[in-house]
């Protein structure tokens, strides 16, 4: 049986692709073993997606951080330009996603308020709009 972070985890990647096939044709959850956690496609473009899910606020803060790093146990935790086109941060208690390009930072945090009420269709169709 699976530990409850790789739950959480997976649920974070099958959010984000349920969001993702409302401006795609084509979206595929790929192995664990790829940077990558989905891959779409949009107007004739294939996009690598890397999702970063949350289970909980950060009580001190009242704000949603996540670590935009590859896992602990990798070697290298920074990823490399053009390997990652879009961040979809997931916060499980509001079923929400935020998208974000890449950023030159290893924490984002985003105010709890945001996470709750972002539309996250808008959101991605405003990214790829930019990415194009």
């Amino acid at each position: 049986m699976p530990q409850a972070s790789e739950r959480v985890g997976r649920f974070g990647e099958y959010l984000t692709a349920a969001i993702l096939s409302q401006v795609s044709d084509t979206v595929s959850i790929v192995p664990h073993n790829a940077s990558a956690d989905i891959i779409f496609e949009h107007n004739l473009n294939l996009y690598k997606c890397q999702v970063k899910t949350q289970s909980a606020i950060e009580e001190c803060r009242g704000n949603w951080r996540f670590d935009m790093r590859k896992g602990q146990h990798a070697k290298h935790r920074q990823y490399k330009n053009n390997e990652i086109d879009v961040f979809a941060f997931v916060a499980v208690p509001h079923r929400n996603v935020v998208f974000s390009k890449p950023l030159d930072q290893a924490q984002l945090t985003i105010v709890d308020e945001h996470m709750k009420n972002n539309d996250a269709v808008k959101n991605i169709q405003d990214i790829l709009k930019d990415l194009q």
